[in-house]
């Protein structure tokens, strides 16, 4: 067995790396350090510096121990070894370490994740340590800085310090003294449109009161609302028809068709009880291949972070997913495209070719699926669809199609580089067909980063995922306008809900990697409905229709949640 240093940071790292869902390429890209490199430190074919150590765990969202433990790590000029790590009253986390540096070095650190303060106490010989021109620091003194800010070491005669790493606690939100009076205040407050109350204490019992979901984490009771998306009133012949009115159907004419012959009406009204509160057994909406999946983490792209099996039993739980293609192929329909060819980008296992099918029984979809293992799940799913396996910004055919389908992929790679390939591919007058997730509008970094907590949570909320306190107080950050701390909460929540089992928790644990996986702009790639239209109209084309299918954040027709769009490329 290999007992070098860097063999065993880079199990280290590997691990940590796997267990944050980042694909090498994703962490080289968070980091700032090249792939290659990153590949060869996890072989242990290379000699980390502590810079590069430093900016990894930085990436990785972890303390510095947790990548080093108590090996002994240097370079030219000092070393560094972990000595102890512990937490503090209040929940931070203190981290010391012995740091000796050689005669005539200096060092220049990068600024660590913000709130980090750093204590040196010198042992030996004199130094200069904090934000540079730095501050001398000889045996029995001490010298306090704030570590999120560029600072050095440097020494002339050599000298050994202790350095004391505080780490900020995880920002939990704060929740409101409870008592039956304030429940029964803050039940009304939210069923009138607040986003999110917490209490402390257990005051009602989890469950859905008059249009409020209320949920327990810990000693807490969450309560929440979300917001709706006014859906038109379609009428339609036979299947149509019918699937249309069950998304204005009260419980009592909803619950007949949990054990319909038709997937698309089970899949309706499962999520029409889920949103009035009633949670109905989701096996009758649950896939299991009968074959296993070739190993998604293994390959690039969105695959790499969500796994395709459970994706492939899960997804039909999805809040919202059942409607599109229940619209979609209302507006196809009007638009007389209902049989022949078409192209369907990114097809996954095909969960909405298996709904679109029911209503367009005539139409022949020509799948784009880069993924092995998810065309081996379409090929189980839906046997005998033929399969282009490229990708299609890279797709060349010699075929020009009527209509171009994508149903939750556009996101999943460049939006420009999708429209502009889409358009290419489609004869004049033909048309682009997007049933997607969307953000509400973002300007800054922070506001892309609240809305996209916002919108994944809001898919989440109507679950009885009890005991989820990470979770509940993540979305609750987030409705008080926080971003500190979002992501590791994020990442708790993860943690929390893999801890559990159930088709539930494991809905819920896709829909948190896929938001961590937005959070690090690593193939999800999510923006705003209008700031698609604004590329859509850019690449050529002209907008036919336009509807909010499902809401997540705000109340406007553009704002985040499930979005339809029916474009048309002139000619």
């Amino acid at each position: 067995m290999k007992d070098n240093v860097s063999y065993y940071i880079g199990q280290r790292l590997q691990r940590l790396r796997q267990a944050k869902g980042l694909t090498l390429s994703g962490l080289a890209a968070k980091a700032g350090v090249a792939r290659s490199l990153i590949y060869a430190l996890e072989a242990g074919r290379a000699n980390p510096t502590l810079a590069t150590l430093w900016a990894l765990a930085q990436a990785l969202e972890v303390p510095f121990s947790e990548l080093v433990q108590a090996q002994p790590v240097g370079e030219e000029g000092l070393a560094v070894q972990l000595i102890e790590q512990s937490r503090e009253r209040g929940g931070g986390t203190l981290e010391v370490y012995r740091m000796d540096l050689y005669p005539h070095s200096l060092r220049h650190a990068e600024p660590h994740e913000s709130g980090i303060c750093e204590r040196v106490i010198g042992l030996r010989g004199k130094a200069r340590v904090g934000p540079p021109p730095g501050k001398e620091v000889g045996p029995g003194e001490e010298v306090d800085f704030p570590g999120d800010v560029p600072h050095l070491y440097a020494s002339e005669e050599g000298a050994s310090l202790l350095v004391f790493l505080h780490y900020p606690p995880v920002f939990w939100p704060k929740g409101e003294m409870g008592s039956e009076e304030k429940a029964s205040l803050a039940l009304r407050e939210v069923g009138l449109g607040v986003g999110g109350v917490v209490l402390e204490g257990r005051w009602l019992a989890p469950g859905f009161w008059e249009g409020v979901f209320v949920r327990w984490g810990g000693s807490r009771t969450y309560l929440f609302s979300l917001p709706f998306a006014p859906l038109p009133r379609f009428a339609g012949r036979g299947l149509l028809g019918e699937a249309f009115a069950l998304l204005h159907a009260p419980v009592e004419d909803l619950r007949p068709y949990r054990e319909s012959s038709s997937l698309l009406l089970r899949a309706l009204a499962w999520e029409g009880l889920l949103l009035k509160g009633e949670v109905a057994d989701p096996t009758p909406l649950l896939f299991k291949t009968p074959e296993p999946l070739a190993d998604s983490s293994a390959e690039g792209g969105w695959e790499s972070r969500i796994p395709v099996d459970l994706y492939t039993q899960v997804e039909l739980l999805h809040p919202g997913y059942a409607r599109q293609p229940l619209f979609l192929a209302h507006g196809l329909e009007t638009l007389g495209l209902t049989e022949g060819r078409v192209l369907d980008v990114g097809t996954g296992p095909g969960h909405h070719l298996l709904l679109l099918l029911e209503l367009l029984p005539r139409l022949k979809p020509v799948a784009v699926e880069p993924s092995l293992a998810s065309r081996q799940a379409l090929a189980q799913l839906l046997p005998g669809v033929e399969v282009l396996p490229v990708d299609f910004t890279g797709l060349e055919v010699g075929e020009a199609f009527p209509l171009v389908l994508s149903v939750g992929s556009s996101h999943r790679m460049s939006t420009w580089n999708f429209l502009d390939k889409a358009y290419r591919l489609l004869r004049p007058g033909g048309f682009l067909a997007v049933a997607d997730e969307f953000v509400s509008p973002f300007a800054t970094r922070e506001e892309r980063i609240r809305h996209l907590v916002l919108h994944h949570t809001a898919y989440l909320v109507p679950f009885p995922l009890e005991d989820c306190e990470a979770l509940w107080a993540l979305r609750i950050l987030a409705l008080q306008g926080e971003t500190r701390g979002l992501r590791r909460l994020a990442e708790e929540a993860l943690q929390e809900v893999r801890a559990c089992s159930g088709p539930f928790a494991s809905f819920a644990s896709l829909e948190l990697q896929a938001l961590l996986a937005g959070l690090d702009y690593e193939v999800e790639t999510k923006t705003s409905a209008a700031r698609f239209l604004e590329l859509a109209s850019a690449a050529g084309f002209q907008v036919e229709q336009h509807l909010r299918l499902f809401a997540t954040h705000g109340s406007g027709p553009w704002d985040g949640g499930t979005h339809l769009f029916l474009l048309r490329r002139p000619g």
